[in-house]
């Protein structure tokens, strides 16, 4: 990530840039879906989105790939408003209409999404730590326990360690790494492993079609038609896939915040009434648009094979991953195309997806909140206050992660109540893109009718989600 301007800050005239025309050069001026998509590969498609294969088989296959595509329209709509405003995220959501304490109601409703998304990336430390006590055992209890019998590893579960000590160094490298602002590097390696997993993977699938575990190809077109699973649970996981799957709630609203940082809201300029002004929107309004399709592509692959080879191979073994057993189980998908190289090629991607989710939410949620302090009024908008605040943050979240994880909650379904909490909210931020849309977007750069068309089904589908998630969620 190249940090060229930061979230909030008014551009100086200076600052302008002409948008690039050739293909050539719009790929060097992307990023912040590519850091969006490193991130999002983590939880929605290695946890949330294997285990909904798992227990759904083929089943579910489309609403999948429909919670890739559909929010990409509210997503850039958002961005649209924040980039050719250089506006945060929050302080935009703070203009909708509502009831207000010291801020609307819809940033309350994101903090509560917060709230739960912290309890998502502790299921998600915990993973990093799994297969780093897989990976490089300190005492081997944690192997031992998760390769005992059923009926004794409880107690073995409860006493191990290793786990735990690779998540508590991993939060504090994690921690030390965002505050000094030393993780450039870190994470365009994660983006690396990450890529390189994501077609191992993909590979993984092609090979599974020539062995026991192959899917037929009229089960996998009726998969892309409407139906639903068998047990409910399924379907829970499913709903709970859809938040974090794709541009999941949180990163719907972090999104702008890294163009504006990546500086498409900086090259633009200040809103003036000159026809220069409008060319310049428009050009990087496209950038970002082509952005976040393009990163769109690439996390709709990785989805597609996550879901397939646990639907494949986890559905047909019985095999449903959960607790402690999460990243062992998830490995076996590998082992019938890899054999005995699948333990070795899965930890080492696991481990860099689930790590590179972890840095990448911890060091965006520090913007994010300390973005929301200063539109509850409790921070100054300055600079130098705001980059304050985010070092500290970059300290802390990450070590609330870790008090999460070692509460001893079971790490999958911490990601399952993440993701299902994401999916509440994201009716209102389809609503907001909406009125954003509608209402404060220039009349100039707004887009046309087949766009509009695209956005209401997108922001319909994420009320019609939101509703199914509560309603789920209220029947236990």
């Amino acid at each position: 990530m190249v940090a060229e301007a930061r979230p909030g800050e008014s551009p100086a005239a200076g600052d302008t840039r002409e948008p690039p025309t050739r293909w050539q050069d719009v790929l060097r001026y992307l990023g912040p879906g590519m850091i969006v998509a490193a991130g999002l590969v983590g939880s929605g498609e290695l946890i949330a989105t294997t285990k909904a294969g798992a227990q759904a088989g083929i089943t579910l296959l489309w609403i999948i790939v429909f919670g890739c595509v559909i929010k990409v329209f509210a997503q850039v709509e958002l961005g649209r408003y924040t980039v050719s405003t250089n506006e945060t995220t929050l302080s935009a959501l703070n203009r909708i209409p509502g009831p207000r304490l010291r801020a609307n109601w819809i940033i309350w409703l994101w903090l509560v999404m917060m709230v739960a998304t912290y309890g998502l990336l502790g299921g998600i430390l915990g993973g990093v730590g799994q297969s780093l006590a897989m990976t490089i055992p300190l005492t081997g209890d944690y192997v031992q326990a998760i390769q005992a019998p059923a009926n004794a590893a409880t107690a073995l579960e409860q006493a191990a360690v290793d786990h735990r000590l690779w998540g508590t160094a991993v939060a504090i490298a994690t921690a030390t790494l965002l505050y000094f602002g030393r993780y450039a590097l870190l994470e365009t390696l994660c983006i690396g492993l990450v890529f390189c997993f994501t077609l191992i993977t993909v590979g993984n699938v092609v090979a599974l079609q020539t062995t026991e575990f192959a899917i037929p190809v009229d089960r996998i077109v009726d998969g892309l038609l409407f139906g639903l699973p068998e047990h409910p649970e399924a379907w829970i996981t499913a709903l709970a896939a859809f938040g974090i799957i794709g541009i999941g709630g949180t990163d719907m609203v972090v999104y702008p915040y890294w163009c504006l940082e990546r500086g498409y809201g900086r090259y633009i300029g200040a809103p003036s009434a000159s026809s220069d002004w409008v060319r310049r929107a428009q050009g990087w309004l496209r950038v970002m648009k082509i952005d976040a399709f393009a990163s769109m592509c690439i996390y709709t692959l990785a989805t597609l094979a996550f879901y397939y080879i646990g639907a494949a191979v986890l559905h047909k073994q019985g095999n449903d991953p959960d607790g402690m057993r999460m990243v062992s189980s998830l490995a076996s998908a590998y082992v019938p195309v890899f054999g005995t190289y699948a333990k070795f090629l899965f930890l080492a991607g696991a481990l860099a997806v689930l790590y590179s989710s972890f840095l990448v939410a911890n060091a965006g949620a520090a913007r994010l909140f300390a973005d929301c302090l200063i539109v509850l009024g409790f921070l100054d908008d300055e600079p130098a206050v705001r980059q304050r605040c985010i070092a500290t943050l970059s300290v802390a979240l990450p070590l609330l992660c870790l008090l999460i994880f070692l509460t001893g909650w079971n790490p999958v379904r911490l990601v399952v109540v993440g993701g299902l909490v994401q999916s509440l909210v994201l009716p209102a931020l389809g609503f907001s893109a909406l009125y954003l849309r509608y209402r404060l977007t220039d009349t100039r750069l707004r887009p046309g009718r087949l766009w509009d068309a695209a956005l209401v089904l997108s922001c319909l589908s994420l009320l019609t989600v939101g509703i199914f998630s509560l309603t789920q969620i209220l029947s236990g």
